[in-house]
């Protein structure tokens, strides 16, 4: 009887469907953007009561808008259950807008707002707002494009889409850090600085023009904390889609699937791999800061339970995105975080995790990973997770050793021995992506300063949110050198023949990146020449500042706000290039390989 009754009403409103459908989607884009002009204006800028209860209106008339389409596609919709069902994350949205609707205008209270009240958390309720309603909108844009074929409209090359993605992110970083309500009423950020800053937490480095815990409010903590988590999330996801694609091999009869896969979700949603770094990206995370929550201590600026879960939220993504920015004055050197070695070393596992390479963690802590090699033990980790594993053990306990033996008599004298472990750990693994740091960089021995540019030089994992020439270069360079010593015809590792393709990328990468430190120091070396012929600023300052922000690192001995605008222009440009560069090159060059059947007569030369 209902299915006669559902297919009479299917039959009636079948003549008007297409019509009201392109309505709706016309007036969703209209009101979305509105949405977002309002969101902006309403948390960007002071507002008196009568603005702010008008702004109030608008979204709630937004919010009434969103449940009317929603309720109108189920009419429309040939199989309303299924239709809730696929599309349940809007229906549990429509419910939750329906449900505070109702409790705000008819009981004058919100719901999530009470109950952070309830739990003690006060301070909370305006980052709730604005992150659910964040959330809301990107959903919406997110259901807008997903369905939409843009092919037909352009062809845009992988990496150069990486890159626009990136710059349009911190461009809109930018613009908001720079409302009003971003700063303290005595800071008036300049264009510069935000710049600077979006730059620097969208590419997850870490340096900072401006004191991001004394001079940005909580709502421009909030964007610089979206920018960190967005920026580290397009560039696994990207470094996902390359090493995916990487496997059926990139030529020029592949260009057609590279473009497709990057304009459709199809085949992401085939592979799943875009959802299984979020849910792990979201696990990690969420791990991260239950265990900063219970270590920090609720005394002084996180006695109150608002503070605490903000400062641990905030510190939890910022280490795992390898962002090295924090909300915490003077950071883990805090002098009530500074003994806290059990929070070092949570910090510590997260910046390993991120930087480590979320492929790579697939394959060592993924269930279908362990349960082959437990049926099949004599299956060992995939030969790229091997290197990146062991590269990385080698560099921390190098970097540790020689850490340990300049510094046990200076920045560790005073720890007991669990601290000074932890300590040396710490430095010599945020040298290579994080940009924490336990120990006064600008303090630390000439040597220790020398071996931290090559460790930052190298970097992190491929297919993380670290930087540098990454350690899969560094293994195939080395690697190479054995060889030519041993005088092997073909560059081995780990029992496997590196193919030469690969081997002149990594040279192509580690010349790219001599080549844009000597540019970029010897730019600042002009920039700020006064600072440096005054004594103000060293020549070691100078170089470890520019491979940090190259690097993507982070680490700074003190000059980053000291630095002139052209310098503060330079580490932005050697910010932006260190996080897309590689990426970009690596699929430049893809582009261009193409089997040639010729090759011209060899040629002899003396090297060396």
């Amino acid at each position: 009887m209902l299915s006669d009754f559902r297919e009479k009403v299917n039959l009636s409103l079948y003549n008007s469907k297409n019509y009201v459908t392109s309505l709706f989607r016309w007036l969703h884009v209209i009101v979305a953007l509105s949405m977002v002009g309002v969101l902006i204006y309403f948390y960007g800028f002071p507002q008196t009561e009568s603005s702010e209860l008008f702004l109030i209106r608008i979204i709630e008339f937004s919010f009434l808008f969103y449940i009317i389409r929603y309720f109108v596609k189920i009419v429309y919709d040939y199989n309303p259950r299924q239709y809730m069902r696929v599309h349940w994350v809007e229906t549990v949205i429509v419910l939750l807008l329906i449900v505070e609707g109702v409790s705000y205008n008819l009981f004058g209270f919100i719901i999530f707002s009470n109950l952070f009240k309830i739990i003690g958390l006060e301070g909370f309720t305006d980052f709730s707002s604005v992150t659910i309603q964040m959330f809301f909108v990107a959903y919406i844009f997110m259901e807008m494009f997903k369905k939409r074929d843009f092919r037909q409209y352009f062809k845009i090359h992988p990496g150069l889409l990486f890159t626009l993605s990136i710059l349009g992110l911190i461009l809109i970083g930018t613009g908001l850090l720079m409302l009003p309500e971003m700063t303290k009423p005595s800071y008036n950020i300049t264009f510069i600085d935000s710049l600077f800053l979006s730059t620097s937490s969208t590419s997850v480095t870490g340096l900072a023009t401006v004191d991001v815990a004394n001079i940005l409010t909580l709502k421009g903590q909030i964007v610089v904390l979206f920018l960190i988590q967005l920026g580290a999330l397009n560039t696994i996801a990207f470094a996902a889609l390359y090493l995916l694609i990487a496997k059926f091999g990139i030529g020029i009869k592949q260009h057609d699937v590279i473009e497709d896969f990057v304009n459709n979700t199809s085949f992401l949603d085939t592979e799943k791999m875009f959802s299984k770094i979020v849910k792990w990206t979201i696990v990690i995370e969420l791990v991260g800061f239950i265990c900063i929550f219970t270590l920090l201590k609720p005394e002084g600026m996180f006695a109150d339970n608002s503070s605490r879960v903000f400062h641990s939220l905030f510190h939890a993504i910022s280490s795992f995105c390898n962002a090295g920015l924090t909300t915490i004055p003077d950071g883990l050197m805090n002098p009530l975080l500074i003994n806290n070695y059990l929070l070092h070393s949570v910090t510590l596992g997260l910046f390993f995790l991120g930087g480590f390479g979320m492929i790579y963690l697939f394959d060592i802590f993924g269930i279908k990973s362990l349960r082959k090699r437990m049926k099949s033990p004599w299956k060992t980790l995939r030969f790229d997770t091997k290197i990146s594993l062991y590269t990385t053990l080698f560099l921390l306990v190098l970097g540790g050793v020689v850490f340990y033996a300049f510094e046990y008599n200076k920045s560790l004298e005073d720890k007991s021995g669990f601290g000074a472990m932890i300590t040396t750990l710490f430095s010599s693994m945020t040298t290579r992506n994080a940009g924490f740091s336990t120990v006064d960089i600008s303090s630390l021995s000439l040597p220790v300063l020398v071996f931290f540019l090559f460790l930052m030089f190298v970097g992190a994992s491929s297919g993380s949110s670290g930087g540098g020439i990454r350690v899969s270069t560094f293994a195939i360079m080395v690697s190479s050198v054995v060889s030519t010593i041993k005088r092997k015809p073909h560059v081995e590792l780990f029992k496997r023949t590196i193919e030469n393709e690969l081997v002149l990328k990594a040279y192509s990468i580690f010349i790219f990146f001599v080549v844009g430190n000597l540019i970029g120091i010897f730019a600042l070396l002009i920039t700020e020449y006064q600072a440096i012929e005054s004594g103000k600023f060293l020549l070691i300052d100078i170089i470890f500042e520019h491979v940090s922000a190259a690097s993507t690192v982070g680490l700074s001995t003190g000059i980053t706000a000291e630095l002139s605008e052209p310098g503060k222009m330079i580490l932005i440009v050697a910010m932006f290039v260190g996080r897309v560069g590689t990426l970009t090159i690596a699929y430049l060059f893809g582009k261009q390989v193409m089997s040639r059947r010729y090759k011209y007569p060899k040629g002899h030369t003396m090297i060396g």
